[in-house]
């Protein structure tokens, strides 16, 4: 199968010359984590850009000293396998797809590459969940879970509760679902315009989080059972890929606690974990 055929089509770019805030607003807008960036009034791909690649250099106001200059693509006519490991092996949640030409024509995620799992219910999430893990307590002052998120640059934690057990998963975009988003929005002068107005809480996140990680905005002191998911969508190790992918998709997450039988947390599963299952098995 080739990367054209599960690729995505609808196209969420940047521009050089431009600046961090032009990216920053767009990511947000679209609620995506990164996109190809283009030289402008072509279809040329001059790099890639990042939520983490902003966040790690604040003080730069110009895209093209923040973007990755030497971005790894594939091409529209590769097979789907080579995208799969390449985002596996980089850990990366999207790649630039190309013509002959070397025109962007695509996107390819993990998210796109999912689908193709539904049937594979003879594979176990066991050969697939990692143990490298970032747990936190339940008591946890949002504050601290905060400079985690940053340090660590992941976007989703399990939760612990007194008994050792799986009580929640948060996520950075849980953490300002609280009254004072919207001020800090407008203090950072990006404003909600006409046609922004229907910004969602998760679209506007990364726009808070690039204020925090420039200015450190305080956030409420309270732990963080306060605000985590409890609801959590979990798996076992003898799961099948082909229901954890279904989840994925169908909830729209990238992240997935392992348990036991006991509701002990033993790793976690990522939708880039699962591109392991396509290049190995197809």
């Amino acid at each position: 199968m080739k990367v054209e055929e599960v690729m995505s089509r609808d196209l969420i770019v940047g521009y050089v010359p431009g600046t961090i805030m032009d990216a920053l607003k767009i990511l947000a807008k679209h609620n995506v984590s990164g996109m190809p960036i283009l030289k402008k009034d072509t279809k040329k791909v001059a790099g890639v850009v990042t939520r983490t690649d902003i966040f790690r250099h604040a003080d730069e106001d110009q895209l093209a000293l923040v973007m990755s200059s030497n971005p790894y693509v594939v091409n529209k006519d590769q097979d789907i396998k080579e995208a799969a490991k390449l985002l596996f092996e980089k850990r990366i949640h999207g790649l630039p797809v190309v013509d002959k030409k070397k025109d962007l024509v695509g996107i390819i995620s993990p998210t796109d590459i999912l689908k193709l799992l539904f049937d594979k219910k003879e594979e176990f999430v066991e050969n697939y969940f990692t143990f490298n893990l970032v747990p936190i307590y339940q008591e946890t002052p949002i504050t601290v879970v905060m400079e985690i998120i940053n340090i660590t640059n992941e976007n989703a934690l399990p939760v612990l509760n007194d008994k050792l057990k799986l009580a929640g998963i948060v996520s950075d975009g849980d953490l300002f679902k609280l009254s004072h988003v919207r001020e800090s929005v407008s203090r950072l002068d990006i404003g909600m315009g006409d046609d922004e107005d229907q910004w969602t809480w998760e679209g506007i996140r990364d726009t808070v989080r690039f204020y925090y990680s420039t200015t450190k905005v305080d956030l409420p002191p309270v732990p963080v059972k306060e605000i985590m998911v409890t609801d959590v969508i979990k798996a076992f190790k003898h799961t099948p890929v082909s229901e954890v992918a279904e989840k994925m998709v169908k909830n729209k997450i990238s992240h997935i606690p392992v348990v036991d039988p006991d509701d002990r947390l033993v790793g976690m599963v990522t939708d880039i974990d699962l591109m392991a299952c396509i290049f190995k098995s197809y």
